[in-house]
């Protein structure tokens, strides 16, 4: 997946993101993914693509056959569908999900119904139109 096969779309209306990263996560974040066809993405890119599925304000997920309500600084998603998206088996892609989970990036909790991710290492967002948001869903108030 390169710049020339691969693309998402990210959050409108945002005007910038704070995060919270390990130096772990960063070298991470920095380095690149295998695709199952031998082409490398960027781990940021794969990171931005999930961020970009996170709800920004409280409300029902779109796109899914049993869509969640969800939380601002929540994400509804499929391995099924990222494995697809990305190219990637689906073992692969539980894999990544979890090496996420273990840096502190996302949290993920799967049912039967469906799949919901937290990013706790995002603190908080902006919006074009001057207003903040603070990620309900970080470690620090998670933890209280």
């Amino acid at each position: 997946m390169d710049k020339e096969t691969y693309s998402f779309m990210y959050p409108s209306g945002i005007a910038s993101f704070s995060f919270r990263f390990s130096d772990r996560a960063m070298r991470w974040l920095c380095g690149t993914t295998t695709d199952d066809n031998g082409r490398e993405t960027g781990n940021f890119t794969l990171f931005g693509d999930l961020l970009a599925k996170m709800a920004l304000t409280d409300g029902a997920a779109k796109g899914f056959h049993r869509p969640l309500m969800l939380s601002a600084g929540q994400a509804q998603y499929s391995e099924e569908r990222l494995s697809s998206q990305w190219d990637m088996g689906r073992k692969r892609i539980r894999n990544l999900l979890a090496t996420l989970t273990d840096m502190g990036l996302i949290d993920t909790c799967r049912s039967r119904v469906a799949s919901v991710m937290t990013f706790p290492c995002l603190t908080g967002w902006e919006t074009v139109d001057g207003g903040i948001t603070s990620n309900p869903l970080t470690h620090e108030q998670r933890e209280e």
